[in-house]
């Protein structure tokens, strides 16, 4: 492979993506909004930037170059706080969309832009696909449509965009199977019986991938093939390792932002992409 590609936030998938495209003999850009990171993406990225999305003074001059961009942008904390979730997904993205659209350059652009399956909600557990609406009546699922439409409005003659809606992710520095079985015999304050959606780092990289080969437009789920529940899965991975299962609470806390249905990848799929993991009760198998 050859070109140019731009990453728009190089944390933890950004940066594994932007490791990726290099192997593959492509040109990456990367950006962070911290002085103090540009250091480190030296030695992820050919072109490492400081970039604030929406910022007057920002130089948006390296749009104009790439034939690829991943927007991997995401809050700088790890807990909900509104005011940080509006600027993500309320005001950089819809300033960094108007920056792709007023681009100089004509060249053909593919666009990418990592969203998540938790905008579906409570679906009682349902079977959930890209037509199923989102649960708009949660202000964080609200803002992250509202995203999602707004880089879908960049499919012109010139750029395909695609949304991929990312389930719970795991992989290398996030072994989530480990940190279940920490749980074991304790009690854990979350709803047992909601069935979350999950999906490997090493798929999201592939995923990423085969949007920018096949300049896919629209939006698809990239998720793996698990569908259990909260308690199905714990009780395998302890019963596997001989723990006393993880007791879960069976109903949903006050003001809790819910996720519960089954994903599909239906869609993905019937594009010729396969999840390499199926699940992570299984082995990774090597790249």
């Amino acid at each position: 492979m050859s070109g140019r590609f731009g990453i728009i936030g190089c944390g933890y998938v950004g940066s594994a993506v932007a490791l990726h495209m290099r192997n593959n003999c492509i040109e990456v850009t990367g950006t962070t909004t911290s002085p103090d990171r540009l250091g480190e993406l030296c030695a992820v990225v050919d072109h490492p930037r400081i970039f604030k999305a929406g910022d007057p003074s920002a130089d948006t001059s390296f749009l104009d170059q790439l034939d690829g961009l991943l927007i991997a942008m995401a809050p700088t904390t790890s807990t909900y706080e509104e005011d940080q979730y509006k600027a993500v997904y309320g005001e950089a993205i819809p300033a960094l969309v108007q920056a792709i659209q007023q681009r100089s350059s004509t060249q053909s652009l593919h666009v990418t832009y990592l969203s998540s399956a938790g905008v579906y909600g409570d679906k009682a557990g349902q079977v959930v696909n890209e037509l199923t609406p989102p649960d708009l009546s949660n202000p964080t699922n609200a803002l992250l449509a509202d995203a999602e439409s707004t880089v879908l409005t960049l499919n012109s003659s010139s750029v395909q965009a695609s949304v991929l809606r990312l389930g719970g992710i795991y992989g290398p520095g996030k072994n989530i199977a480990d940190y279940i079985r920490r749980a074991s015999g304790r009690q854990v304050p979350k709803n047992g019986n909601h069935i979350n959606a999950w999906v490997h780092l090493m798929d999201i990289i592939r995923g990423v991938d085969f949007a920018f080969q096949r300049r896919l437009q629209g939006l698809y789920n990239l998720v793996d093939d698990m569908q259990m529940t909260r308690r199905e899965l714990s009780n395998a991975l302890c019963d596997e390792d001989g723990l006393p299962p993880v007791i879960w609470d069976n109903h949903d806390r006050p003001d809790t932002r819910v996720f519960n249905a089954r994903v599909s990848n239906a869609r993905l799929r019937a594009m010729g992409f396969t999840p390499r993991v199926a699940s992570m009760l299984e082995q990774v198998p090597a790249l």
